[in-house]
Parts: structure tokens; C-alpha cells; sequence
């Protein structure tokens, strides 16, 4: 693999580990500085928002000015994001904190296309394998990012984790050497492809395709369920009397599961295809969560986590695996594309308390069950319905 593939790789792991950081101490940060506890959330669902809002604009913005400016952009916003969140702390200001994770939102919704530059250039055999390896950067970041917060928080005893805030300075410093070592950009395609893309860069019918719905979904809902139930499990341990060392322990064998796959997940798709892929990650999904509705216990869990961050894997992997395949503005297809997952990954996200005090453990797995559904009908009517695929590609 090229050394872009790796450069790569470490951004992804410090961009995660950045994530990880602001879900760890969001929360307990909107906790004392909120003028009421029903706005401590407040600041992480501002982050959210601004994912949302930023995903299709920057990618976009990728297309006229390049990858590596906006990914700088992103380093800057992150540096600044956490500039400011320490001095919400200092001078004690819900708004400022706000501010600064919406800074982060703008940050992390640029980093979320490292793993579609890095194949920017690579021969389309090799995009599965390319895209498995920077999502490999995973690993890190789940255990990076908890001690990062942990270890920061009392790094000024006076103003608890502004020390965690500082650490995205840090970081953000760490990326832009890493990204200044990256290649110079070179044409993702080739001159037929290009003519392909310039000619249905127009063309809405093409964009919006089956095959396109597909990755989405199963992208989109794979994060999105994966992110509930991981949120619900540690609620359920909890309320179990479950100490907190277990409980984080489930949560790192579930994050452990949801990125070893892809030491050898681009493998896999090259020799079987994407689709294949998807539809076992659906699979190992429906049965982690039956798992889970019929052995509730501590264990039952545990094997429940690590099962869904399999099949969350097959999704994500296998889902951008087709989004790199299909045919036409490369730009518009990625931005729709991360712009859908981070719909859906913030509805999982502040559905999950609501869910789990409204209808419990068991029918929130129910009803992920019954989530997962439309996505197989999808892959299924793809998989019987002729499109028209890249030659050298198995989607």
C-alpha cells in the first residue's frame, strides 16, 4: 500500500480519537456549566448539528478547492474548538462551550472523508483494502481517547478537564504534520472514468441510484443502531449493579470487534464483493441482537456488543465500498452519503435514553431488528436488478 494509505490511517486514529474525547466529556462538561440540567447535552447535539449541516458543503467545497485545504481547515477548526473550550471552563460559559463543540463538529465532519482520499488515485481493486486499513485507525482511538479524557480532566485541579479540552490543540498540531506528508493530490480517476463523472455530474437520476441507497442504508443504520445499543448496554449493566471497570470493558471488546475486521476486511470484498459483505454484516447483526434480547445477562451482553461491532464493520466497510464504486461526481455521492450516516448516527445517538426508559433493552432490539429489514429488501432488489458496474470492481 502506498505511504498516503498510511498517513491516512494515523489521521483517521487521531480524528476518532477526537470524537471519542468530546462523547467522553461533553456531557459532564454541559452538566456544570449549563444554566439548567435539561441543556447539558446541548453542546454535543450543537456538534452533531454542525456535522450535519457541514457534510455535503465540504465535500463539495473538496471538489473546487481540493482535499488537503479542507482537511486543514478541519485541523484548524479542531484546534480552535478546544482553545475554546477550555476557556468556557476558565470563564465558566455554556455558550462558549457550545461554540467550541460546534467547532468541533465542522472538524470531525471534514475528517470523516480521510478514508475517501486516501484511495483518491488507487486502482479499483485496490479500494476495499485501502478503505479497511484507514478505518483500522479505530483501534487507537478507543484507547487513546478515554485516557486522554480521563488523565486530562484533573490536568488543572482548578478547572476540571480543561486539560481535555487543551489535548485537541495537541492533536490538531500532530495532524497537520501528518497531512503536510501526504502525497501531493493526483486524479482520482482515469481520463474514461473523468469523462464518465463530467457527464453525470448533471445527472440526478444517476446520483440518487438503488445501488447508492444501498451503501447508504446499510452505512447510515449500521452506525446508527450500532451507536444505540452500545449506549443502551452500558445503561442496562448499570442498572444491573454492574461496576464501571466491567462495563468499560464490554465497551472496548465492542470497539475492539467493531475495527480488528479491518485488518482483512478489504480482502474479503475484493474476493466476494461488497455486497456479499453487507448482507453478513446484516446477518451477524439480527443475531447479536437476538442474543441479546434472550441472555441479558453480563455475558450475554458482552458476546451481544462484540457480535454488533462485527456486523457494524461489514456495514460501514462494505457499505463505502460501494459508494467508491458507483459512477458519476465522486463529491456528490461521498457528501450524500456522509451526510445521510450523520442523520441517522445523531438520531441513534439521542434516541437511546429515550428508547431505553420508553420501551427497554429487549424492544429497542426489536426494533433494530425491524430496522435492518428495509436495508436486506434493498440489497436484495440491487443485487436482482441490472445496473451498471465498473468492470474491474465486485460490488
Amino acid at each position: 500500500m502506498r505511504i498516503q494509505t498510511w498517513l491516512y490511517s494515523a489521521a483517521q486514529a487521531l480524528a476518532l480519537t477526537s470524537a471519542v474525547i468530546t462523547v467522553s466529556i461533553s456531557a459532564m462538561v454541559g452538566k456544570e456549566l449549563a444554566p439548567v440540567a435539561s441543556l447539558s447535552t446541548l453542546s454535543y447535539g450543537a456538534q452533531f448539528a454542525a456535522i450535519i449541516f457541514c457534510s455535503y458543503l465540504l465535500s463539495m467545497s473538496m471538489k473546487r478547492f481540493g482535499r488537503k485545504p479542507i482537511f486543514y481547515l478541519g485541523a484548524l477548526t479542531l484546534a480552535l474548538g478546544g482553545g475554546l473550550g477550555a476557556l468556557s471552563i476558565y470563564w465558566h460559559s455554556f455558550s462558549i462551550n457550545v461554540i467550541a463543540h460546534i467547532s468541533f463538529g465542522v472538524s470531525l465532519s471534514a475528517f470523516a472523508f480521510f478514508r475517501f482520499a486516501a484511495i483518491d488515485g488507487v486502482r479499483d481493486s485496490e479500494k476495499a483494502k485501502v478503505l479497511s486499513i484507514v478505518t483500522l485507525g479505530g483501534i487507537v482511538a478507543a484507547f487513546i481517547g478515554p485516557l486522554i479524557a480521563k488523565n486530562g480532566r484533573l490536568f488543572f485541579e482548578d478547572y476540571a478537564f480543561s486539560g481535555s479540552y487543551l489535548a485537541f490543540v495537541v492533536i490538531a498540531m500532530v495532524l497537520m504534520v501528518i497531512l503536510m506528508l501526504v502525497p501531493k493530490e493526483q486524479p482520482a480517476e482515469t481520463l474514461e472514468s473523468a469523462v464518465v463523472e463530467t457527464e453525470s455530474s448533471g445527472d440526478h437520476h444517476k446520483i440518487l441510484s438503488l445501488p447508492l441507497f444501498v451503501s447508504i442504508y446499510a452505512s447510515g443504520f449500521g452506525f446508527m443502531l450500532m451507536g444505540l445499543l452500545m449506549m443502551q448496554s452500558s445503561m442496562v449493566l448499570n442498572a444491573q449493579g454492574v461496576e464501571f471497570a466491567d462495563i468499560m470493558f464490554v465497551i472496548q471488546c465492542h470497539v475492539v470487534a467493531m475495527f480488528v475486521p479491518s485488518l482483512f476486511m478489504g480482502k474479503v470484498i475484493a474476493r466476494v464483493g461488497a455486497q456479499a459483505v453487507i448482507f453478513a454484516g446484516y446477518m451477524m447483526m439480527l443475531a447479536a441482537m437476538l442474543v441479546a434480547i434472550y441472555s441479558s445477562g453480563y455475558y450475554g451482553i458482552l458476546t451481544a456488543l462484540i457480535g454488533i461491532g462485527l456486523g457494524w464493520n461489514m456495514l460501514y466497510v462494505g457499505g463505502s465500498a460501494m459508494v467508491t464504486s458507483l459512477k458519476g461526481d465522486r463529491h456528490k455521492l461521498q457528501g450524500i452519503n456522509e451526510s445521510a450516516v450523520a442523520v441517522l448516527n445523531t438520531i441513534g445517538a439521542f434516541s437511546a435514553g429515550a428508547l431505553f426508559f420508553a420501551i427497554g433493552w429487549e424492544n429497542s432490539n426489536w426494533l433494530a431488528m425491524l430496522l435492518l429489514v428495509p436495508g436486506i429488501l434493498l440489497l436484495i432488489a440491487n443485487r436482482y436488478t441490472r445496473q451498471t458496474t465498473p468492470s474491474s470492481v465486485r460490488i
